[in-house]
């Protein structure tokens, strides 16, 4: 139970992540140019643990490729939480535990069970009401569309990560945050953002600081949970990231939370308790245990 309590509690602070990154952006950065100073904070802070611990860390091209999708999944979702509502974001992004659904059936030879055709369901009309009842392209936005390809990209390193556990937390902790930084600079490229000026500086110290001391864990819990709970599963539990956020979103931000997304993110967090009760019932095997090696005794004089 260790990985789902430390999960959930990961969750809880992942829900809360819109705060400091609207902070940041009061301060006159961006939501790319915070993402790459606060992931660069992060990835300076694991180094330096690596270093002083003497830590030898170890990866897999496999896992290598699944933290750069998470990377990518931290990166696009803190871009997405400056560019729409906080609300929408969130509810969004939690596509993800129907994409893990499909990805454990599709690569990793899991059995597809009724369970799983109702909470693919239940996630996808949540998503639908969630946009009002309006799946065309119109009714999507650039901070909407970054929310839905996190929720996707998240889903998809989760399952790397979780089908080859021989990499290091530690390591793949500083991988991802690196990825994450690498691809907020690109992002802050192509749309042709400028660079943090001088007068950015205080803005700039408090995202490095909010990297090591804010993001740093949450990313090591999140990894180190993705490494011991099936993508689904991991997926799901972080639904209760739902509820901190949206409570946090509608009571501070005063965002708009009608009918619609009331339904939606009753249906999608009814989605994941489904799972997660169908996926903690499921019977464990305990591997082998070995025989006790027999122990000479002494010849009796």
């Amino acid at each position: 139970m260790t990985p789902v309590v430390l999960t959930l509690f990961s969750a809880i602070l992942w829900g809360l992540w819109w705060m400091p990154i609207r902070w940041i952006e009061g301060m006159g950065l961006s939501g790319a140019q915070s993402s790459i100073i606060c992931n660069a904070g992060a990835a300076l802070a694991i180094a330096a643990y690596i270093a002083i611990a003497r830590v030898r860390p170890r990866v897999t091209l496999r896992t290598v490729i699944g933290a750069a999708l998470i990377g990518a999944a931290f990166a696009s979702y803190s871009v997405a939480l400056t560019l729409s509502d906080v609300v929408r974001v969130i509810l969004l992004f939690y596509l993800a535990p129907a994409w893990g659904k499909i990805i454990e059936w599709a690569f990793l030879g899991h059995r597809w069970r009724a369970v799983s055709t109702v909470t693919l369901a239940l996630s996808l009309l949540g998503a639908w009401l969630v946009l009002g009842g309006d799946m065309s392209l119109s009714s999507i936005n650039a901070g909407d569309a970054l929310a839905l390809f996190s929720g996707l990209s998240w889903a998809v390193g989760a399952a790397l990560v979780f089908s080859d556990g021989r990499a290091t937390a530690s390591a793949l902790t500083l991988a991802t945050a690196f990825w994450a930084m690498l691809l907020s600079l690109a992002f802050a490229w192509l749309t042709g953002e400028a660079m943090p000026t001088v007068a950015s500086l205080p803005a700039m110290a408090a995202s490095l600081a909010l990297g090591a001391v804010y993001l740093l864990p949450i990313i090591a819990i999140s990894l180190w949970g993705a490494q011991r709970l099936s993508p689904a599963l991991l997926s799901f539990l972080f639904t209760l990231e739902i509820v901190s956020g949206v409570v946090s979103g509608v009571l501070l931000l005063d965002e708009p939370f009608g009918l619609w997304r009331l339904s939606g993110g009753i249906l999608i967090v009814g989605a994941a308790l489904i799972e997660a009760f169908a996926a903690l019932r499921k019977p464990t095997i305990a591997p082998p245990v070995a025989p006790p090696m027999a122990i000479p005794s002494e010849p009796v004089q």
